[in-house]
């Protein structure tokens, strides 16, 4: 019984370090499908994360409720984290129709991660 023991927990750490072992470029398997092409598009190096926001908002130009509104999102509209050092702002990215938007996001619209 004890040789049994033995030969699986050997078998157990030879299978996790096997899977340790592969790496995978940065950023390999993130994306998001292109809602046209079917096509997985990559996401840049500075992305933190994509996320759906909880409610509608607003992208500002400043970490600042009062600053410039840049662009209105609703929650079907993915946002790309950039910077979640904030205490009340993240630093967000967001296209649309074509165009991209780089601002800052209340913390509080955007799901825990």
């Amino acid at each position: 019984m004890q040789k049994l023991i033995a030969v699986v927990s050997i078998a157990a750490t030879i299978g996790w370090a096997a899977c340790q072992s592969e790496t995978k470029p940065q950023g390999a398997g993130r994306g998001l499908i292109d809602s046209k092409t079917g096509a997985v598009v990559p996401t840049p190096a500075d992305v933190l994360a994509v996320t759906k926001p909880l409610i509608s908002g607003e992208l500002f130009s400043n970490p600042d409720f009062s600053s410039t509104k840049l662009v209105y999102f609703d929650t079907a509209q993915h946002i790309q984290l950039l910077d979640t050092t904030g205490a009340l702002f993240m630093k967000a990215r967001i296209t649309r129709n074509s165009e991209t938007f780089t601002g800052y996001i209340s913390k509080a619209i955007i799901p825990e991660q």
